[in-house]
């Protein structure tokens, strides 16, 4: 099972805890906000406002935090945003306590939050192969994927049930206290030398080397495009999924739940059972096979009548998107240079954030247009165009050759 390596591997089993632990903090936190903008306001748009407000940083600038990812210690970066946004959460923490916040704070703070958050993934991404051992890259990798889900499923009850014991001020410390708990993780972590000099280049020099890197390398250009249009036809399903228990199943909030909770299920099972169902595949060959079928899967959403159906579609469906992640984080941790790969895959997150919201508008407005089962077909359609575009990538199985090298 997957979980040995976090039995085996102090180090890494140190940094999963850390995300863990931030990520539900993080629920904690989206769950308190959203409750109280909904009690202080009632107005859903504002809540799309500010939950939106997210994902600036990580486009705006992105691929400066990649630089500095690759340029100064990790240790200092991870615990360094982790104690900012703890102080900032305090902060804001005891101005609800006073009764004193407004719509304007919490607009403020998301944003801040977000940019110091930024700095966290593309450096975690280039700690994993310091504190894992090549053998189990692909392994680590599917934890690392998992660990948003397994959060998504504690996160918000956890911060509900605080919310509902005492008030949103205890939900804001409570992530707060998680967020130093995972910089206590990461201070007692042993992370590895960078397996390349320091560099006296500048800032900018560095990023413009990241992006004269990613365009020199054809195979990696070819499946990171390709990524970032598979978002274009997967992402849908944060819209598609409650539209279709609403106005496809007729039913209520509790489907809607058990709907959210099964995808989310579906994906944290296949990252723990990952060795053991994808072990003896090579990561192309599997990233191919996952894409198409996760094809097949909407073209079925797209003709099924039935609820129960739906939701072994959903959970199979969670499991794809585990796999399609590690499969790709997998054979960009092999191709990737070592000095480029904190710029790397801050690129990564840049063109995937950038296309969330592309994609999360043109779904409301084509579900409207065409219904439901219109736009599940056309992201199955587009998901099978990309599976042969993913298998006709040259040079894609030679990345697999530099992993078992």
């Amino acid at each position: 099972m997957g979980l040995s390596i976090l039995r085996n591997q102090r180090d890494f089993r140190l940094l999963w805890l850390a995300q863990l632990v931030t990520f539900i903090g993080d629920g904690i936190f989206n769950t308190a906000m959203v409750w109280w903008l909904i009690q202080k306001t009632g107005s859903g748009s504002l809540v799309g406002l500010i939950m939106s407000v997210s994902f600036l940083p990580a486009i705006l600038i992105g691929p400066f935090a990649g630089t500095l990812a690759d340029r100064l210690p990790a240790r200092l970066l991870l615990i360094g945003a982790d104690l900012l946004r703890a102080g900032l959460v305090v902060f804001f923490a005891w101005l609800a306590r006073l009764e004193a916040l407004a719509v304007e704070h919490l607009f403020v703070l998301c944003g801040l939050l977000a940019t110091a958050g930024v700095f966290h993934s593309p450096t975690t991404l280039t700690v994993i192969p310091r504190v894992v051992p090549a053998a189990h890259l692909e392994e680590a990798m599917a934890l690392h994927t998992i660990v948003r889900d397994i959060a998504k499923l504690a996160g918000p009850a956890i911060g509900g049930m605080i919310i509902a014991r005492w008030s949103v001020t205890e939900a804001f410390a409570s992530h707060a206290g998680c967020l130093l708990f995972s910089a206590l993780c990461v201070a007692m972590m042993a992370i590895g030398p960078r397996p390349t000099p320091e560099t006296r280049e500048g800032v900018l020099e560095q990023l413009l080397a990241g992006f004269r890197y990613v365009k020199s390398q054809s195979v990696l250009l070819s499946v990171l495009t390709g990524f970032g249009l598979l978002n274009l036809f997967v992402v849908p399903i944060i819209v598609l999924l409650p539209l279709s228990v609403a106005t496809v199943f007729r039913l209520g909030s509790f489907e809607l739940g058990l709907s959210e909770g099964t995808l989310a299920f579906g994906s944290v099972v296949t990252g723990l059972l990952f060795p053991q169902l994808f072990g003896a595949i090579r990561t192309s060959v599997l990233l191919v096979r996952i894409v198409g079928f996760s094809g097949l899967l909407f073209l079925g959403f797209a003709v099924n009548p039935l609820y129960g159906l739906f939701l072994a579609g959903l959970f199979l469906l969670g499991g794809c998107f585990t796999g399609v992640n590690v499969a790709v984080l997998t054979l960009f941790q092999r191709a990737v240079a070592p000095e480029m790969k904190g710029r790397f895959f801050a690129l990564v997150e840049v063109i995937c954030y950038a296309l969330f919201p592309i994609a999360l508008a043109a779904t409301g407005a084509l579900a409207d247009a065409i219904g439901v089962p219109g736009c599940y077909a056309i992201c199955g359609i587009g998901t099978l165009a990309l599976t042969v575009r993913f298998a006709r990538i040259p040079g894609l199985a030679s990345i697999d050759e530099r992993g078992e090298a």
